[in-house]
């Protein structure tokens, strides 16, 4: 009965060991096919895996081992932070350590060095493991050197690309496809009053636009992006500033390529064009006048070639305006003037009181007649040309000639020339009190009604300009007033009407650079003059000083 028990319960014992055994066979195969799996994974994986374990590398696929350069021998057992790059390996063990904690779930990059020395940059996530029964850290890399070099000629690219927009010198701004002005530059920031905080992704650029460009501009916006040249590249348009004033801008604009983008620059033309309006005004009035003059009168180029004539001239020379522009003065000059004239011509374009701004000469018309002419010329200020007006005197000419002969006639006719001549020196005697009386009461008129207002309007507010006039006309008054102008024309008859005029503001104590703004010359010209003064009035070598000289003679 015994024996019975046994025998079963051993044969039970049999049956359980087998199964038993059966089960670890299935568990071994299980676990073969397992680690199969995984190191199928890990080796086909795009991925670098690796085992880390006291710091150092305990098992890595080829292809983190293709990162660095080494083969998968030369790395196992080598420290993990051998092929990190020594200025990243304080972040990487600090990142690593949060995604162990469950603080990072991000990947972290950094760079590594490879076997070579080439320093290329990889991304990694780090997990927890345990290893042959002891903790270690699983590892999965990817290299992103290529992404990283992207999008670091992609910064480089778009910082240059800011710098240049933020520099351009032109008013420029970023436009959306839905109007809104997605960036702006610091000079759209000066040109408009509006800061960049104001505009940027917060506004559309219909807002600064003048109402009657709104929808203009609307339809070449929405025509640009359907086709980039379907709307015009440039135009103007009136823009309004955050002070609300009205600017005529002209607008260049472009599609981004690639984007639904378009970028716009600005350049304000209203200074631009109130001064043309200014100019053309001016052109006007003054052709007017030199139509209108009276006189006739011409505009001659530094060439001697005459570029403008009025109808007087047409006239007093016989030929059409046609005939005589483009075409030299000399054309129409007494052959015995020509040299003299030109010798002016050329002098005058070195200092413009150098040479005689009145003289006569020889005409000669179209037909071919002579006239005896008085001309009047000056140079326009800041050109090479010269304004010329001319007066017929050939008719006086004439009746000088005709009054010198009659009297020789009547010299040898009358013995009482004598008589004659002594009362009408009487009588220019008394026309030169008579002058001088009315002198007097010009003098005497200036000095109570004229002097007196213009120290009240010295006391008001003036612009620049109206106190340069204002100055301008006290000088023509005091001229006109002062008593030294008549002594220096009588006792330097050398000196000329320009040096007259200097020695007056000397007088007065004005500096060159004083003179030179009243008399709309150069500093240097007025110093030409003040040596020439010196010069004529016998002081050239003396130490003596020239507006205490003029101060004696008033």
């Amino acid at each position: 009965m015994n024996d019975a028990v046994t025998y079963e319960t051993m044969k039970q014992r049999v049956s359980d060991l087998e199964a038993s055994l059966s089960d670890c066979r299935k568990a071994a195969e299980t676990l073969r096919e397992s680690e199969h799996f995984y190191r199928t994974i890990a080796e086909q994986s795009f991925a670098g895996i690796y085992v880390v374990q006291e710091g150092r590398f305990r098992t890595v696929n080829a292809n983190a081992a293709s990162y660095v350069g080494y083969s998968i021998e030369e790395l196992v057992g080598v420290k993990s932070d051998r092929i990190v790059h020594p200025d990243d390996r304080g972040r990487v063990k600090r990142d690593a350590r949060e995604m162990l904690r469950g603080e990072r779930t991000s990947p972290h990059d950094f760079r590594i060095v490879t076997k070579t020395g080439e320093v290329r940059w990889v991304m990694e996530t780090v997990t927890s493991i345990t290893y042959d029964g002891k903790p270690a850290i699983l590892g999965n890399s990817m290299d992103i050197t290529e992404r990283k070099r992207a999008e670091e000629l992609l910064q480089q690219s778009e910082n240059l690309y800011r710098t240049i927009f933020e520099n351009t010198g032109t008013a420029t701004i970023i436009i959306e496809e839905d109007t809104i002005i997605s960036l702006v530059n610091t000079e759209f920031v000066k040109m408009t009053g509006y800061s960049k905080d104001e505009w940027e992704r917060k506004r559309s650029w219909t807002e600064f636009v003048a109402r009657e460009d709104v929808e203009r501009m609307r339809r070449y916006h929405y025509l640009r992006r359907n086709d980039a040249n379907a709307a015009p590249r440039n135009y103007e348009f009136s823009l309004i500033d955050s002070w609300g004033r009205v600017r005529d801008v002209f607008l260049t604009v472009a599609m981004i390529p690639g984007t639904k983008k378009s970028v716009a620059s600005f350049a304000d033309m209203t200074e631009r064009k109130i001064a043309l309006r200014k100019a053309r005004e001016s052109e006007n009035w003054y052709r007017t006048i030199f139509e209108t003059t009276g006189t006739a009168t011409i505009i001659i180029e530094e060439d001697t070639v005459m570029s403008l004539v009025n109808t007087e001239f047409a006239q007093l020379s016989g030929a059409s305006k046609e005939y005589c522009e483009g075409r030299s003065w000399t054309h129409f000059i007494a052959p015995e003037d020509v040299g003299r004239m030109k010798r002016f011509h050329q002098l005058r374009r070195v200092d413009p009181n150098a040479a005689p701004r009145n003289y006569e000469f020889g005409f000669i018309d179209v037909k071919g007649d002579r006239k005896e002419l008085m001309i009047t010329i000056s140079m326009i200020p800041g050109t090479n040309k010269s304004v010329a007006s001319l007066l017929d005197i050939t008719n006086h000419r004439r009746a000088e000639e005709e009054a010198k002969r009659r009297a020789q006639e009547v010299h040898l006719k009358s013995k009482n020339l004598e008589e004659v001549n002594t009362a009408l020196n009487v009588l220019l005697k008394r026309r030169e009190e008579d002058k001088n009386e009315l002198e007097e009461k010009v003098l005497l008129n200036v000095r109570e009604l004229a002097v007196p207002y213009i120290e009240k309007i010295k006391k008001t507010k003036l612009s620049q300009s109206q106190l340069t006039y204002l100055t301008i006309l006290e000088k023509s008054l005091n001229d006109i007033i002062s008593p030294f102008i008549h002594t220096m024309k009588v006792k330097y008859s050398r000196l000329t009407p320009t040096e007259i005029q200097v020695a007056s503001l000397i007088r007065e104590g004005k500096t060159s650079k004083e003179i030179s703004e009243i008399l709309n010359a150069s500093t240097r010209a007025v110093d030409f003059h003040r040596g020439n003064i010196r010069r004529k009035l016998g002081l050239k070598n003396e130490k003596s000083n020239l507006r205490s000289f003029l101060l004696t003679h008033s």
